[in-house]
């Protein structure tokens, strides 16, 4: 049999146990992971800023236009066998698409004095290949030429403008439908025969959008009668 203090020790020795068992302190918080402690990140559409008008390799425009030259001749004697002295200057301003690729075309300035050649010159660059635009959607490429007339022929008298005034003040009206409200320097060229006749015209106009109506401009012009330049044709530019 346990003595009494026995009895005591063995009671506080259960005690503990049950304590130990049944009590105690809570379980330490759960460790924060790598996930809990990065911030959410908000997602949305990804904004990114592209120029219209890029740089053009100024090498390779060259190249593309001096590859065009055999063509722009070719143009040049075709008109000269309608008007024999056929010749001028252009300036070209042509915009490159992404893709080398040619999206507009037109001429900045023109003497040549013939549509059908200067139409027939910019279907000889959009057949062209052209370097890609750097930093932007389009790029734009500019040259100037000047064309001697291919026949070994006497050149046309030179008028002023208002020499060609009175024949021009007789088409005001139709010039101003041709226009349909544009505004800015139009200028165009002709040529007019001995008879007052027009024997061939071309238009340059302000701006890329103004060229939708050179044909009309241009129809009109060579419609017209002028007054006789006397006995040798007559070149003449002027604003319209």
């Amino acid at each position: 049999m346990l003595s009494s203090s026995s009895a005591r020790l063995v009671s506080s020795a259960l005690f503990l146990t049950f304590v130990s068992a049944c009590g105690g302190s809570e379980p330490p918080p759960k460790a924060a992971t790598v996930g809990d402690r990065t911030p959410k990140q908000e997602t949305g559409p990804t904004i990114s800023a592209t120029s219209e008008i890029g740089g053009l390799n100024e090498d390779e425009v060259d190249a593309a236009f001096k590859a065009s030259l055999k063509s722009f001749e070719r143009c040049l004697n075709m008109g000269a066998k309608r008007v024999e002295f056929l010749g001028g200057s252009v300036a070209f301003l042509l915009k490159i698409d992404g893709s080398g690729k040619v999206a507009s075309a037109y001429f900045e300035h023109s003497t040549l004095g013939s549509r059908a050649t200067e139409r027939c010159m910019l279907d000889a660059v959009r057949a062209k290949t052209w370097p890609k635009p750097v930093g932007g959607e389009h790029g734009l490429a500019r040259k100037s030429f000047d064309f001697d007339a291919p026949n070994d022929v006497r050149p046309p008298t030179t008028w002023d403008e208002h020499e060609a005034a009175p024949g021009l003040k007789k088409i005001s009206n139709e010039i101003a439908e041709c226009k349909r409200g544009r505004s800015g320097p139009f200028e165009a060229t002709l040529y007019v025969g001995t008879d007052g006749k027009v024997l061939s015209a071309s238009v340059t106009p302000p701006d890329e959008d103004g060229d939708g109506v050179i044909d009309c401009l241009v129809g009109v012009l060579e419609a017209a009668t002028f007054p006789s330049p006397g006995s040798w044709p007559a070149k003449v530019t002027l604003a319209i």
